[in-house]
């Protein structure tokens, strides 16, 4: 992967580069096995650190850990509610204000009777680790100017000297680009040009599913009878909002490859000398 080529490597929690928690078994870490997992594992997977986790647990924000001696242990409960809380802070709530939620929310419901709706709103859409680079391997493929674009548009964080971004894959993608010979700022307008679009197919997708089940479900006091279905109905979102994305594309890049780049050649044949002899 170019990502790799160029230094472009997963973030960890607290440990110091190259050294990721689950490459460090044997020489005296500890790590969980089945569904447990110790604080380090559980900030990876969600992409934070360490010390972020020990100041949600301080504030309230998730339940304390299981207990295995000194260990402390957490399960797919402390995933789930983490990667919520990282959702809202990344959308501007402040800690006092989550925690007023979370407080409120589990009034409501008991542990066991909100889980799956948690779990269904907090579950990650992206597959793929945060990856950190260096600003100077950012530039060195977009140029200087990208890097404030590509923060204001989500694309990457600025953390320090440097960058984070939530989808490499995305990022890759336009290095290639690169590679095969488009030019950087070319390459990076597309990029912003495709956040701005999906940006407003996701804004269509959900508002679906928050006007006609959402609204109707917290109208109607969140009726436990309901709970499993409406969770079931935003956790379908997902691959019915990427299959009908990705059908929708691919006609819409054929119809775009067959215009610009299928008439050019008929052109070009009806062109030909050969052609022109044949026809005379």
């Amino acid at each position: 992967m170019l990502l790799r080529e160029w230094g472009w490597g997963p973030t960890t929690s607290d440990e110091p580069p190259g050294e990721e928690p689950w490459a460090l078994a044997g020489i005296g870490v500890v790590v969980a096995t089945d569904d447990r997992m110790t604080i380090d594992e559980l900030a990876r997977r969600a992409g934070t650190t360490t010390r972020n986790v020990r100041v949600y647990q301080e504030r309230g924000l998730l339940p304390p850990p299981q207990r295995q001696g000194r260990l402390g242990l957490y399960g797919p409960e402390h995933l789930i509610r983490l990667q919520l809380v990282l959702r809202m802070l990344g959308r501007g709530y402040p800690l006092a204000a989550i925690r007023e939620l979370v407080e409120a929310w589990e009034g409501q419901r008991d542990l066991g009777n909100v889980l799956g709706l948690e779990e269904a709103i907090a579950a990650p859409y992206l597959s793929d680790a945060p990856v950190r680079l260096p600003r100077e391997a950012f530039t060195a493929v977009f140029g200087e100017d990208s890097v404030e674009r590509a923060i204001e548009a989500g694309m990457v964080e600025a953390d320090g000297d440097d960058l984070v971004t939530a989808i490499p894959r995305f990022l890759e993608v336009g290095a290639e680009l690169v590679d095969d010979g488009i030019p950087p700022a070319a390459a990076m307008e597309t990029a912003l040009e495709i956040m701005r679009t999906v940006d407003h197919i996701a804004e269509v997708c959900v508002g679906m599913v928050d006007d006609h089940i959402w609204q109707t479900f917290v109208d109607t006091g969140m009726p436990a009878a309901e709970r499993d279905e409406v969770a079931a109905v935003i956790g379908r979102m997902r691959t019915r909002a990427e299959a009908a994305v990705v059908a929708a594309l691919a006609q819409a890049m054929q119809n775009k490859v067959d215009e610009t780049f299928t008439g050019t050649l008929q052109q070009l044949v009806a062109q030909s000398p050969r052609r022109r002899a044949a026809s005379s």
